[in-house]
């Protein structure tokens, strides 16, 4: 049985301000599905790189969306260790002091070693939902997306 909480590594703890974090999949799983990009860090040769990515849930596994040609994805097949950041802004807090000017988000990180899928059908399935229209947000737009 899956248990109701992910588990705390060093790499994922929150030390500032811990109240505020959760670890609950429920709350994870809820920003995952509604975010729909991933910055994927990586370091190759000791440079690191951030790259913005299309991606997915199937249960517990983030799918990546990319080509197999890309440094990032060669390095993750290779074993790369990777970090995954999910962001999602819910406002911005303006004040008349920049000091008290902030955002208030939700983000879920996650880190370990990806895989590549192989096996085309397996692909096929996990493959991220992509949107079935490219514009400026509308009420139409929003929530629609393809399978």
């Amino acid at each position: 049985m899956t248990s109701s909480q992910f588990t705390k590594t060093d790499a994922v703890t929150v030390r500032r301000k811990p109240d505020r974090a959760s670890y609950e999949r429920a709350d994870a799983y809820a920003i995952l599905d509604e975010a729909l990009i991933a910055h994927v860090g990586i370091s190759v040769d000791g440079q690191p790189f951030v790259i913005p990515m299309v991606f997915g849930r199937d249960g517990d596994r983030l799918i990546l969306h990319g080509s197999v040609a890309t440094r990032l994805m060669r390095s993750l097949d290779a074993g790369t260790p990777v970090c995954v950041t999910v962001t999602l802004l819910d406002a911005l807090v303006v004040s008349r002091s920049q000091f008290h000017t902030s955002m208030n988000y939700r983000s879920v990180v996650v880190v370990g070693v990806a895989r590549r899928i192989k096996d085309l059908a397996e692909a096929k399935r996990a493959n991220p939902p992509m949107p079935n229209c490219v514009r400026r947000p509308s009420s139409s737009c929003r929530s629609t997306f393809r399978q």
